[in-house]
């Protein structure tokens, strides 16, 4: 089975355990670690975990 490196924590993965989003760019990043960096972000932006997703955000005006 052919194995494609995450960018950002560096284990191999099968194509299945990474982020589609990203594997058409060729830059290969395991679900792991986009969730790592979803959560990252929302911490950023609203550190209080209020909303309960982006469009929560979006709906409320902020």
């Amino acid at each position: 089975m052919k194995t494609y490196t995450c960018q950002e924590c560096g284990s191999e993965f099968a194509k299945d355990q990474l982020d589609s989003d990203y594997f058409a760019d060729k830059e290969y990043i395991c679900i792991s670690c986009i969730d790592f960096l979803m959560e990252c972000g929302r911490d950023a932006v609203y550190p209080d975990h209020i909303y309960d997703s982006f469009s929560d955000w979006d709906e409320r005006g902020h």
